[in-house]
């Protein structure tokens, strides 16, 4: 995989697509295994610690301070959008603003696992010590749980300012999705294309069941939800041209074709001219590569920007990234990337997996990440709960991770699995300990934050 930095633009000075382009940048992302990488994205809300409401970007001490004291302190390369600090870059690592204030964390491509939580155990070192930590928490979970998605302040950058004008008309949970939600998400290369829809079409069928282990939104607003990921709820309701687990392309055969069709229907949420953004009035790629769009016809920097406004359960770039855990703090964040390392990078648990996969028929998908999302490892399929099937899973993942050690000389990296077995040997997620937690009472920060501390 690759780490580039987002929003990076419509370029006029590159040459027009033409239809052969699209699948051909797909096929141009396949590497040797010996140049696989991983990579981790995660992402925390940081929150006034009496009350649990997020800072705001502009209030003193707010995000933009953190942001620039972390350029001040610790090196960080500082990127604008106007004169809005919006992103750090260094050593091939980024820190983002997303819509809501969340701070997330990038990770540069890298090979072990271990490399990856050295990088996140620093960053998370960097960003304590820019705060007061009497007066400000770090929070991973799934959902923001002290605040109202109204009480949230409208986003810094213009790319999410028209996202929350345009997808709010398409999904009664947007807004939240955008503001109120934090996840952990990993990507993955690929060799060639067989082995590109392998391991999306993999990710896509097992991620209800490998995050129900990682359901870590149980309150929103002060409130229990009565979910274990009220954040998987969130995206229940969310734009169906964009979001989902996409169970018509795996029963019709993944394909980069397939999924370039897909993609050219997809509305955009916006074109990026002159440096700037512009609504897109609901149009699909297809009719800005085949008609234009104020006199313009897309540059591949154009069709990268539209490949960031997708959110299925797992997305193809020039590699595989798996979006639907919930955010935690780093040890069980951390095997997210290790689980999915284990059964991708290896063929013969990725062939497992794919046995396992077959057990779950595209369409009953979004039943069993509603069935996940509610009652977390309780939820059943085929028989079976959704803690069977985990156990399963990771168990392959585990003996994935063990094969790659021996055939690599690396450090085994089970043992950043040891947290998902806890939870198993639990039986519960996250979630479900928290709401089993705050029954008979209401929760305040003083007594939950501690749970999500990042």
């Amino acid at each position: 995989m690759s780490t580039t930095l987002p929003d990076a633009g419509a370029d006029g000075s590159l040459p027009p697509l033409t239809p052969a382009d699209l699948p051909a940048y797909f096929h141009r992302g396949g590497k040797p295994p010996a140049d696989w990488r991983v990579g981790g994205e995660f992402e925390k809300f940081a929150v006034e610690r009496a009350t649990g409401r997020p800072l705001t970007y502009d209030e003193p001490g707010g995000v933009r301070d953190i942001l620039q004291a972390l350029v001040d302190r610790f090196g960080w390369r500082p990127h604008y959008r106007g004169d809005r600090l919006t992103l750090l870059s260094r050593g091939g690592a980024t820190v983002s603003l997303e819509p809501g204030g969340q701070v997330e964390f990038s990770s540069p491509p890298v090979r072990h696992v271990g490399e990856l939580a050295a990088e996140l155990y620093r960053h998370r070192d960097e960003v304590r010590a820019v705060v007061d930590p009497d007066r400000v928490a770090w929070v991973a979970a799934g959902v923001t749980p002290f605040t109202r998605v109204e009480d949230i302040p409208a986003p810094a950058r213009r790319r999410h300012r028209l996202m929350t004008e345009y997808l709010p008309a398409r999904g009664p949970k947007a807004a939240h999705m955008m503001k109120a939600t934090a996840s952990t998400q990993a990507a993955f290369d690929y060799a060639d294309e067989a082995d590109a829809v392998r391991k999306f079409a993999v990710a896509l069928t097992l991620g209800p069941v490998v995050n129900a282990v990682w359901g870590n939104s149980p309150l929103y607003a002060g409130e229990p939800t009565g979910w274990a990921s009220y954040r998987g709820r969130v995206w229940l309701g969310m734009d169906p041209d964009r979001c989902g687990l996409l169970p018509h392309l795996l029963a019709d055969g993944l394909s980069f074709d397939r999924w370039v069709s897909y993609l050219l229907d997809v509305p955009m949420l916006f074109t990026v001219r002159d440096g700037g953004y512009h609504p897109a009035g609901g149009r699909t790629f297809r009719h800005f590569l085949t008609r234009g769009i104020d006199g313009r016809y897309p540059t591949m920097a154009d069709w990268e920007v539209h490949l960031t406004t997708v959110f299925p359960e797992a997305r193809l770039k020039q590699f595989v990234e798996v979006r639907g855990a919930d955010a935690n703090p780093p040890p069980l964040a951390l095997a997210v990337p290790a689980v999915w390392k284990g059964l991708v990078y290896d063929s013969a648990a990725l062939a497992a997996a794919g046995e396992v996969a077959r057990h779950f028929p595209p369409a009953d998908l979004p039943h069993v990440f509603e069935a996940a999302a509610w009652h977390g490892l309780a939820a059943e399929h085929g028989g079976r709960s959704l803690l069977a099937w985990a156990r399963e899973v990771i168990d392959i993942a585990a003996d994935g991770l063990r094969r790659q050690a021996e055939r690599s000389g690396l450090p085994d990296e089970r043992p950043y699995l040891d947290p998902v077995f806890e939870v198993l040997d639990r039986g519960t997620s996250p979630g479900t300990d928290a709401l089993a937690a705050c029954a008979g009472h209401r929760p305040t920060p003083s007594d939950t934050l501690g749970r999500f501390e990042f």
